[in-house]
């Protein structure tokens, strides 16, 4: 048998099983199949859930399903609930308090955000802070990071052990003046 027929001979068996066998009564569900399979005249080999004269009786196993599990009652899944598992509501509130919003930071190379959470961070619970879209390193409620002239927008998530975000803070917007470097009375980079 060439390897166009063999091609042909999977393109049909696969057509079959995939259209014609559910029609036939198929379960899928660990079950055979019986399929029936013969080479014509012209070499063409042929499948069929019917019975054809020379042809061999072949029997194929069900595909593999799955049921998922009934979903717990709501009341049920509220009491097996665990600390770990704090519902989104956990903080009353969390906010970046420092820098204030619209602050003007002068002079400065490095900036430092603090974001305070109402109760206290959670254990478990980390702090991620942006920087102008950016994530910041680090997972405390204190990050220092370096900063160049110009405006800046800092905001923050608390996310729980699992990833979840639990409380988003607003975003604050800063700016930093620092001296130019053109400036002849540069103390940073005199001339």
């Amino acid at each position: 048998m060439s390897s166009v027929s063999r091609l042909i001979a999977r393109t049909a068996l696969t057509a079959l099983l995939c259209a014609g066998l559910p029609a036939a009564g198929w379960a899928g569900n660990g079950t055979q199949s019986t399929v029936y399979k013969w080479v014509d005249a012209h070499g063409v080999i042929h499948y069929s859930d019917q019975p054809h004269a020379n042809a061999t009786k072949l029997s194929i196993r069900g595909a593999q399903t799955y049921a998922p599990p009934p979903p717990m009652p709501a009341d049920l899944s509220a009491r097996q609930s665990s600390p770990r598992t704090r519902p989104a509501h956990a903080y009353s509130s969390c906010d970046i308090v420092q820098p204030r919003d619209q602050q003007m930071l002068m002079n400065v190379y490095r900036a430092t955000a603090v974001v305070s959470t109402q109760p206290a961070l959670l254990p478990g619970n980390r702090v991620q802070l942006f920087l102008d879209g950016r994530r910041m390193p680090g997972s405390g409620p204190a990050f220092t990071f370096p900063v160049v002239r110009g405006q800046h927008s800092v905001s923050a998530v608390v996310v729980n052990g699992y990833g979840q975000i639990v409380c988003e803070t607003s975003t604050v917007t800063f700016y930093v003046h620092q001296p130019s470097i053109q400036n002849p009375h540069n103390p940073v980079h005199p001339h």
